[in-house]
């Protein structure tokens, strides 16, 4: 079994760098292998981000797996994408970790906008210099407005319904509270009609996609592992 990281996007991904990084350790530490690897226009890939759809990451996860029997483990939404990469046929995916994942993408999108939107505010617009015809600037990234369309319709729930091949999820909620949010309470709902085997943990975390704090991850980090011993 391989298993294979699926970074958050934006800055998401610079402020989870840490986590998967400590998780990567925490996988190396029980003889387990966690994989990371760039979508094309992110990291060390090659390729623009403007260039980046719901289509090129699908295509960069199959080239990565390169149809083995995989694990995949996404945050944000990496996991979002790990979800819908499984509901496109992908059964050689068998096991999902889904930490935080954003199931309703309109919701996400306008907080992205607004997050922006906010920065245009402090900097007088200097900082909304890369939207153009055809693009737009979602915090610093060149964001095709065809790929802001596909995370806008994006939705967990509907995903959720066509993903009969996969044998069980793990799903991660961060919170202060021991109450499971609305949106996966809805996720779980469609589950039902299905065979898949859910899990859902609850854990007390800064909300660490969206700022870089000083954080010990260990107890998600050991859930997560755990799990994945089964």
């Amino acid at each position: 079994m391989r298993y294979v990281y699926c970074h958050p996007l934006f800055d998401e991904r610079k402020c989870a760098h840490r986590f998967s990084y400590e998780l990567k350790t925490t996988f190396e530490a029980t003889g387990l292998h966690l994989e990371r690897f760039d979508y094309r226009g992110t990291g060390e890939a090659a390729g623009e981000f403007s260039q980046v759809s719901l289509d090129t990451l699908r295509a960069d996860i199959s080239q990565h797996i390169r149809g083995e029997e995989a694990c995949l483990v996404g945050v944000r939404f990496g996991a979002s994408l790990a979800f819908d990469y499984c509901a496109g046929g992908a059964g050689n995916v068998r096991n999902l970790i889904l930490v935080e994942p954003v199931i309703d993408g309109a919701k996400y999108v306008d907080y992205l906008r607004r997050k922006q939107h906010i920065k245009n505010v402090m900097t007088g617009g200097a900082s909304d210099t890369l939207k153009e015809e055809g693009c737009e600037n979602i915090e610093g990234y060149k964001t095709s407005s065809k790929f802001v369309e596909e995370m806008n319709r994006f939705d967990l729930r509907r995903v959720a319904a066509h993903c009969g091949t996969v044998d069980s999820v793990f799903i991660v909620q961060i919170s202060d509270g021991s109450k499971i949010a609305r949106d996966i309470v809805r996720v779980l709902e469609v589950f039902e009609h299905h065979n898949t085997r859910v899990t859902v943990e609850h854990v007390k975390l800064p909300v660490f996609w969206r700022r870089i704090p000083s954080t010990d991850y260990g107890v998600l980090t050991t859930k997560i592992v755990r799990w994945c011993r089964g």
